[in-house]
């Protein structure tokens, strides 16, 4: 400890100073949004805001769609809440409102009294409710695909005389602000000055829910304390990065709660299993000048399951980027040359961005209490963006609106998960051997501390938000924080997904991912099953070899890859000694759907 504080009286000024620099730097380059976005509020107060939507009359017809596992009586008193905040927030248009539960047969009961409420519930003219779900869980998204089929049917059969065409998606454990959902279409059907288009997707204001970050200082110095304030200061400052200012564009939007036009929504089946179809060959030929093949005229069947993953709200900010807007409608055609990819690339980045936000559609929702839980949430937060990418993989060489970002924010996450790594096993070597760089290191220990105060800071001001002030008390701990559930989560997450055998995250089971026909890097797991093949096939000569040996679907040898995610089921290693499996042709092993995606 004496070696390190004579380092700290010899270095000089300039070193001492370095990581303060280093930090402003930082600030100015990745939170320069700020610097116009706090001018702005100010001008906000004074003259009112530059940019507000005056309010209408009439908006399009929306669905919002209210997905919920609904498992225990409190969770029904939350959703009853939330369905409460959604019927009284006076949206001037059409509003049907479809609470989809996933896998009611594991409480009866419990659906039971969601459907007797809902039947006796009055509501306004306008506003429809309904109540549906699965017999079986099927994951998040695929409850929400089910209740926009069941209001689809609604439709088929007379009682409605059209689809809504907007989609508005919230959680069974929000309350909606006071007008939340007008203002937040009426930022969705707002033109862009310039494109005449409209927003594709428009994100809400999210906040814990009941300000429970704040019940105390006995409160504020338990695990559940400290947990709720640095989830909401997290909130705060992800709400200010929603302005999608920033020279890469946000490609997500919160789960929690958003909107974006039904055709876009409704076309994510089809598209993921169209681009399934694209190959390499169709690149070269573009780069050629010959057309790719027409994703209207496609014939490829939908599969709803491609929609099933880690998240679902990605998948549809994906979509979200991918829409172009002509003669009145959507479209997903790919760009017909590399120059149309790139005009589509450059007008997306500095002409009109697909992604919205409406700080005044405000939304308060929950958020995990323990250490287990929460580490599990972020877990799957902050790696679905592996996942989701390799879903819309073979899109990316052609969509360049989606590909670049894409790119660069996958680039800059392994990015920060290497360099940090790198940082957090110098540290505590570094107090071992103190010089200038364990100096250096130390200052950036202490740059997480001032840029977390100055994101706060300015997002309270940005927000308007003084009076959540206590979110200041969170900056001590902030680094310990981001440091298990930032970095830790995140790098956990990473290698399992890109190292191993894939991140098991429980969001979707096993059936729903295992028909979507969707895969994992998993090198690992990759390598363990070439690995089983090629013993088979060496004695007992019966496998012939391919690319399927690298694969991760089920083959006539070996089990799909999330076999075992959601049910237990681990197969052992010598599986593959078992005989093929009915219904497979052992001399075409890689079949295409038969033998890929399985029932």
């Amino acid at each position: 400890m004496e070696s390190l504080l004579w380092s700290l009286h010899a270095w000089d000024g300039l070193l001492l100073s370095a990581p303060l620099v280093h930090c402003l730097f930082l600030f100015s380059i990745f939170a320069w949004d700020h610097f116009y976005l706090l001018p702005r509020h100010m001008w906000t107060l004074a003259f009112g805001r530059m940019d507000r939507c005056e309010p209408q009359d009439t908006l399009p017809s929306a669905v919002l769609v209210i997905p919920s596992l609904l498992r225990k009586w409190d969770e029904l008193a939350s959703m009853l809440c939330t369905v409460e905040s959604a019927l009284m927030n006076s949206y001037p248009s059409e509003l049907f409102i479809v609470i989809s539960i996933d896998g009611y047969d594991d409480a009866p009961e419990l659906y039971s009294e969601l459907r007797s409420w809902a039947e006796s519930r009055e509501r306004r003219p306008g506003i429809w409710l309904y109540v549906t779900g699965t017999p079986g869980r099927r994951g998040k998204p695929m409850a929400i695909e089910h209740g926009v089929k069941f209001l689809r049917e609604r439709v088929s059969k007379g009682y409605h005389p059209r689809f809504p065409e907007v989609y508005i998606s919230t959680d069974a454990d929000a309350d909606l602000g006071p007008d939340a959902l007008r203002k937040l279409v009426q930022r969705l059907v707002r033109r862009h000055p310039l494109t005449g288009w409209p927003a594709r997707a428009v994100a809400g204001n999210f906040y814990l829910r009941g300000n429970r970050f704040w019940q105390g200082w006995r409160h504020f110095f338990t695990v559940e304390g400290q947990l709720t304030i640095q989830i909401a200061r997290e909130y705060m400052i992800a709400n200010v990065a929603r302005h999608n200012l920033r020279p890469i564009p946000l490609c997500g939007v919160p789960g929690v709660f958003y909107c974006t036009w039904y055709d876009i929504f409704a076309a994510a089946p089809k598209f993921l299993a169209y681009i399934r179809t694209l190959r390499l060959r169709h690149w070269v030929l573009w780069w050629l000048g010959f057309p790719l093949p027409s994703f209207s005229a496609s014939t490829v069947p939908e599969i709803p399951e491609l929609i099933a993953g880690d998240t679902d709200d990605t998948v549809m900010a994906f979509m979200a980027i991918l829409a172009t807007f002509k003669n009145g409608r959507f479209h997903f055609e790919p760009p017909r040359t590399p120059l149309h990819a790139l005009w589509a690339m450059l007008r997306a980045l500095w002409i009109d961005r697909a992604l919205k936000y409406e700080p005044e559609a405000r939304v308060y929702t929950s958020s995990p209490t323990t250490i287990k839980s929460l580490f599990r949430q972020r877990r799957r937060w902050n790696t679905a963006r592996i996942e989701v990418t390799g879903r819309f993989w073979r899109a990316l060489p052609f969509y360049w609106t989606l590909g670049l970002p894409a790119i660069v924010i996958l680039f800059l996450r392994f990015r920060y998960w290497f360099l940090t790594g790198l940082f957090y096993l110098y540290l505590p070597a570094s107090f071992f051997n103190p010089s200038g760089l364990t100096i250096f290191v130390i200052g950036l220990c202490t740059c997480q501390i001032v840029l977390n105060s100055l994101l706060i800071a300015f997002a309270l001001v940005i927000n308007g938000d003084l009076r959540y002030w206590r979110l200041l008390l969170a900056i001590p701990f902030s680094p310990l924080h981001a440091f298990v559930f930032a970095f830790v989560s995140s790098f956990v997450g990473a290698v399992h997904d890109v190292l191993l055998f894939g991140n098991v995250t429980g969001f979707a089971p096993e059936s729903t991912l295992i028909r979507g026909g969707s895969s994992r890097i998993a090198l690992l797991f990759r390598i363990r099953r070439a690995l089983q093949l090629s013993l088979r096939a060496i004695l007992r000569g019966d496998v012939p070899f391919g690319a399927f040996w690298f694969g991760w679907r089920e083959t006539p040898w070996t089990p799909n890859g999330y076999e075992g995610w959601t049910t237990g089921k681990k197969p052992g290693f010598f599986s593959v000694w078992h005989q093929p499996r009915p219904g497979f042709d052992p001399s075409r092993p890689s079949s295409g759907r038969g033998a890929g995606i399985g029932s």
